[in-house]
């Protein structure tokens, strides 16, 4: 049984790497430490215009939505809230209030005076799955409710059409990371637009160093980040950045993946701030006395689900032996009783043929050790089946050498035949 678990060996560089993905920290084209102007992608990242929104870059299904959004309605002469002061930085913590004796801080990390933090660090017990059991979930909010740096909970699942049952992990279609991120906008921003999309192959190179190497299994790592557009509540046209640093490994043709956490940076068009998420990664430092006991908690847990699911096995072979044992003991009674009538009937007919008498008295015999019946094949030969199979005995009519046996009583094959048991 393989979990797809990389919480305890990843996560506090995915802390890292994740809040990287969100930065300029790794040079990509077309981004810099300001909202550029135009992606890379798909579509261009609309610049705020006259100090607000520009409401002509606000999809028609989007202005449906908000009919205030017309360029001549009340929300397109809505003032852009004054300028962020992120000078000033305050130091707070990320808290796991559930998952020990006592509240521990996850990490300590530094975000702009005045900012409020709420959320942290909880736990789902109630799926077996390990890796999905830690969830954290924080933000940081700016003083005007529209500016926030999110921490999301993450991912860890079987790739649909991979999996298998020994694994409690769910399935899932998601193959790359722009696939499980544009699931996670429809989720949690319906109606959002994508308007493009950028591979991380630096955060990849390490994260493959980071990682722990199975050399039983293939590893892949994908990371990118997502930019988003769409009109809040108040018909504030807003841009979010989600990125993710997703594993993928795959052995025996099963592929798991997943990833700690999800980051996510919003602000109003034209407002996102690479460099103070910058800050804010940088500044981050996790607790390594929680993440032991993160470790030890999971581990436990693992242990705890891989022992009950071994005990589950072990009562079910049990009782498989069980029922294969008393059926074996009556079907010997059985044979030993026939064997007797049999032999008794073949000393009465002894004179009338003492060879054949002898011979059937001696397959019989051995039969009855070996414990199998036979049975006249369609081609004149003898078919041998074990006493422990189904009481039906077939032959592949295309294929004679191939024979057996069910115990289904409406089993009707077309391409073999029931054979009789020789008596």
């Amino acid at each position: 049984m393989k979990q797809c678990n990389r919480t305890h060996g990843l996560l506090a560089a995915t802390f890292a790497l994740a809040l990287a993905a969100c930065t300029g920290d790794v040079p990509q084209e077309g981004i810099t430490s300001v909202e550029p102007n135009a992606g890379a992608g798909n579509a261009p990242w609309p610049p705020a215009q006259d100090g607000g929104f520009d409401p002509s870059v606000v999809a028609p299904e989007m202005r449906a939505n908000f009919p205030s959004m017309s360029p001549d309605g009340p929300a397109a002469r809505l003032p852009m809230p004054p300028q962020l002061d992120t000078s000033r930085m305050q130091q707070v913590q990320i808290i796991d209030r559930n998952g020990f004796a006592q509240p521990m801080a996850v990490a300590n990390v530094q975000v702009p005076a005045g900012w409020q933090t709420v959320g942290g660090v909880s736990w789902n017990d109630a799926t077996n799955c390990i890796a999905n059991q830690f969830q954290m979930g924080w933000t940081a909010m700016a003083p005007d409710s529209l500016t926030a740096l999110e921490i999301l909970p993450g991912f860890n699942w079987q790739v649909q059409g991979t999996e298998i049952q020994m694994n409690p992990c769910p399935a899932a279609p998601f193959r790359t990371t722009r696939e499980f991120l544009e699931a996670t906008v429809q989720r949690t921003r319906p109606g959002a637009r994508v308007l493009d999309y950028q591979q991380l192959p630096e955060v990849e190179s390490k994260m493959a160093q980071a990682g722990q190497q199975n050399p039983q299994a293939r590893m892949r790592h994908d990371a990118g980040r997502l930019l988003i557009g769409y009109v809040n509540s108040d018909g504030v046209e807003m841009r979010e950045m989600l990125s993710a640093a997703v594993s993928f490994s795959e052995a025996q043709g099963n592929v798991v993946a997943g990833t700690a956490t999800i980051h996510a940076l919003r602000a109003p068009s034209g407002r996102l701030d690479f460099e103070l998420t910058q800050r804010i990664a940088d500044s981050m430092k996790p607790n390594m006395q929680w993440m032991e006991a993160m470790k030890a908690r999971s581990r436990a847990n693992l242990q705890r689900y891989t022992s009950d699911q071994r005990n589950s096995i072990n009562d079910w072979h049990n009782r498989q032996m069980a029922i294969i044992n008393a059926r074996g003991a009556a079907d010997r009674h059985a044979i030993r009783m026939r064997t007797n009538q049999e032999v008794a009937g073949i000393y009465n007919a002894v004179a009338a043929n003492t060879s054949a008498t002898n011979d059937s008295i001696h397959r019989r015999s051995v039969d009855g050790i070996n414990e199998v019946n036979r049975y006249a094949g369609t081609d004149g030969s003898q078919v041998v089946s074990s006493i422990h199979g189904g009481n039906r005995v077939f032959q592949d009519d295309n294929v004679p050498a191939r024979a057996y046996s069910t115990n289904d009583p409406y089993h009707e094959p077309t391409n073999a035949t029931e054979l009789e048991q020789i008596p």
